[in-house]
């Protein structure tokens, strides 16, 4: 089975660490023959630098980062796949925000307008990815070839109306996702984290049938498209959990593992069901 697993919300807590218990329940999810995935808005460098502080690198075969426009083969740290903005793309969709706090993400950086003032959601981002902050002119930003998407910021209270109104403005071929409480990202239409496992299974040569997401925010529903059994978090929004072929625990409560024995016992009813009434016939009376 490839199991992928998004990281903020999902597998990190909201104090952005892993669990020991999710730590040994994933060793044991590899020990049994499963492959890992992470798969995030982050960027790449961010998620693999996360996955060493937390000792669990060595246990994912793959990060796939910014929604899927990149995807990092960690063995042989080969990069399989990448989409950016064209430049033209960054002069449209810069137009259609022209209202609206954004930056522009490169692989190992941050950007944003000189002449705009910076959002505080910006700032936070820059410090917990540890990414470089450059403050550059518009043209300066616009001709870069390395920029992977713009992400739009907003009041929470805000997002969902923004998001929806971006998809109305925004030029053909582009389109704006929510990734948190208070980011919109905006991406060319193919690129989402469902396309990030079709290129995993086509990589591997595995049918949908061995493909379990897990993940919170709405950017996590393509995953659940893609794969055959979608996990939500315990933490996720409503209209996240209506997606998915199971809730879990949330991300505080160790939902990893909760998601992780289901699994196995949907994998294997027969087998637990065995272990179950063995068990009770055992009891003493």
């Amino acid at each position: 089975m490839l199991l992928v697993t998004d990281l903020d919300g999902t597998l990190l807590t909201s104090q952005k660490t892993i669990s020991p218990r999710t730590r040994q329940a994933l060793v044991e999810f590899r020990q049994r023959g499963g492959l890992l995935a992470a798969c995030s808005a982050r960027p790449v460098s961010s998620m693999v630098r996360l996955l060493q502080q937390q000792q669990v690198d060595k246990l994912f075969a793959w990060c796939a980062g910014f929604n899927g426009g990149q995807i990092l083969e960690m063995t042989s740290q080969h990069m399989i796949h990448t989409a950016t903005l064209s430049c033209m793309a960054l002069r449209e969709i810069d137009q259609s925000l022209s209202c609206y706090p954004h930056h522009f993400f490169s692989a190992d950086a941050i950007y944003h307008r000189d002449d705009r003032l910076v959002a505080p959601w910006t700032t936070y981002e820059a410090n917990l990815f540890e990414l470089p902050f450059i403050s550059a002119a518009p043209e300066y930003i616009f001709n870069q070839h390395d920029i992977y998407k713009i992400t739009l910021v907003a009041e929470q209270s805000k997002v969902n109306a923004l998001c929806t109104a971006m998809n109305n403005e925004l030029p053909y071929g582009y389109m704006a996702t929510i990734t948190g409480g208070n980011y919109i990202d905006i991406q060319r239409t193919e690129i989402n984290k469902g396309y990030a496992i079709n290129m995993l299974r086509q990589q591997l040569n595995i049918a949908t049938e061995q493909v379990t997401a897990i993940g919170d925010q709405q950017n996590d529903i393509s995953m659940f498209t893609a794969a055959n059994i979608g996990i939500a978090m315990g933490n996720a929004p409503d209209a996240v959990k209506q997606h998915a072929s199971y809730v879990t625990a949330s991300n505080d409560d160790e939902g990893i593992v909760c998601a992780l024995e289901w699994l196995r016992c949907f994998a294997h009813p027969v087998t637990m069901r065995q272990s179950t009434t063995l068990a009770e016939n055992n009891e003493p009376d």
